[in-house]
């Protein structure tokens, strides 16, 4: 009986398949909703239940369920169904969007299972192509972020494939736990994998100079499209950083220490002084969620449990206040809201639009009693207690910057002009508000979701 238990995730992963295959055959919008939706709580459920008890087991050699993949099977299950939800009003077409959804899940959700390498390449390609088909699919309008996002999805995977030869040139199992006793590359050619590696990752999560086209391709993706990029798709990046970098590059800890610090330091002015000169609001949380990829590398330098514990709390945290953002923003835009000054007077037509984003807002720039102040409150904690007292120093400086966009928008949100109300469809509705509830709960009871990130940075250190 346990061994079909265990066997769970990898049958729920082939029914989200099996989902998609039915609802092209009866092209039934309602169907592909309900077994996306339900196969998301399924997992989330399991995540939970695995996170509570601790499981630790492998899976047809394929997936490793411990700590850290149960951290990432609370997360990305939540995150896909607030995105499925959202889209379900957003996407003129979802019938395309819940065929492709459940075969990008299961890149997503095999990233964080993977016991090796080989595991990890296949799922981000099968992740990154599906969305862009899917972005492909919304009309010739889109072609120039599809091209744009396959590009960068083909370097990426060219240079991928590169680093891992450098570093396993002799060890055809490419197994994540057999390389935490040390990778057969000699010394040079395991650092220059190591560059090479988060230099192919950096285009997926954000991280300057790999960036350049993030941007362009969050803001000329379809709104149904924009959430998932920025809150899953580029959150699924960091964590094969985490798994690859801590367990089979953590011998190099000084020269982890200077690119992360380095890429953190770079990502974050870049991501701020882009955001402070744009007009338009897609474009400027493209620009924030630059910004907050810098904050989590900050984290990621340190190479140190706390650190690592504070860039998973972060990256839950940023996750949700990005796919709000762009989920308010993405129906605002269906509604003829562009630039921040289309913003003007927003909280006469929508109130319950108006305090969400305002919350959302406030809490990416750090103000205490909301999920975003706890985790830099963590990450820069996380720096000092490493030594590195100036990039804390930076990143605290990086966020007072960012303060001046987030009060732009927030101030044009509240400025006086007469406006009718605004409609809020209930899909709408129950997504923002759904994220407005975790980034305030976890900004004033932060402690489970800490056990939790907690236990999943233990548990990468416990591998190697």
């Amino acid at each position: 009986m346990l061994a079909i238990f265990n066997l769970a995730v990898p049958v729920l992963l082939v029914a989200l398949i099996v989902s998609g295959l039915a609802a092209t055959m009866h092209k039934s919008k309602k169907l592909s909703f309900a077994t996306n939706n339900a196969i998301f709580l399924l997992l989330l459920a399991l995540g939970i239940y695995y996170s509570v008890y601790g499981s630790s087991f492998n899976v047809l050699s394929l997936y490793h369920i411990y700590p850290f993949s149960s951290f990432t099977l609370v997360l990305f299950p939540l995150a896909l169904l607030l995105v499925n939800i959202a889209a379900y009003y957003v996407e003129d077409s979802y019938i395309k969007f819940g065929i492709m959804l459940p075969i990008i899940s299961v890149g997503v959700l095999s990233v964080g299972l993977a016991s090796s390498l080989l595991t990890i390449l296949v799922a981000i390609e099968l992740m990154t192509i599906p969305t862009i088909i899917l972005i492909a699919l919304n009309g010739k309008q889109y072609a120039e972020p599809a091209a744009k996002l396959f590009l960068m999805a083909a370097i990426s995977v060219a240079v991928f494939a590169f680093s891992i030869a450098l570093a396993f040139p002799y060890d055809s199992s490419l197994s994540l736990v057999r390389a935490a006793s040390g990778s057969t590359g000699t010394l040079y050619f395991l650092i220059l994998s190591m560059v090479l590696l988060v230099a192919s990752l950096g285009t997926e999560a954000a991280l300057f100079p790999f960036d350049l086209w993030i941007p362009d391709v969050y803001q000329g993706s379809p709104n149904s499209i924009s959430p998932m990029l920025a809150g899953i798709n580029k959150k699924v990046a960091f964590i094969a950083i985490i798994e690859i970098t801590f367990i089979v590059f953590i011998g190099q800890k000084a020269s982890l220490t200077l690119i992360f610090g380095a890429l953190a330091i770079l990502t974050m002015f870049f991501g701020n002084l882009g955001a402070m000169v744009q007009t338009n609001v897609k474009r400027m949380l493209a620009y924030s969620s630059i910004s907050q990829a810098g904050y989590i590398m900050v984290g990621l330098a340190a190479v140190s449990a706390f650190g690592l514990q504070a860039a998973l709390f972060q990256i839950f945290a940023h996750s949700f206040m990005i796919i709000g953002a762009f989920i308010i923003a993405g129906f605002l835009a269906m509604e003829g809201f562009m630039s921040i000054s289309d913003y003007s007077g927003l909280y006469k037509r929508s109130r319950f639009l108006a305090f969400s984003l305002t919350v959302i807002m406030l809490s990416m720039a750090g103000i205490p009693g909301l999920i975003g102040f706890v985790g830099k409150f963590l990450l820069f904690s996380s720096a000092i207690s490493s030594g590195l007292i100036a990039l804390a120093f930076i990143g605290i400086i990086n966020s007072f910057i960012s303060i001046y966009y987030y009060a732009r928008l927030i101030s044009n949100i509240y400025s006086s002009r007469d406006h009718k109300s605004m409609h809020v469809p209930r899909e709408i509705y129950f997504t923002v508000l759904l994220v407005v509830a975790i980034v305030v709960f976890f900004g004033l009871y932060p402690a489970p979701l800490m056990a939790l990130a907690s236990a999943a940075s233990s548990s990468i250190f416990s591998i190697i």
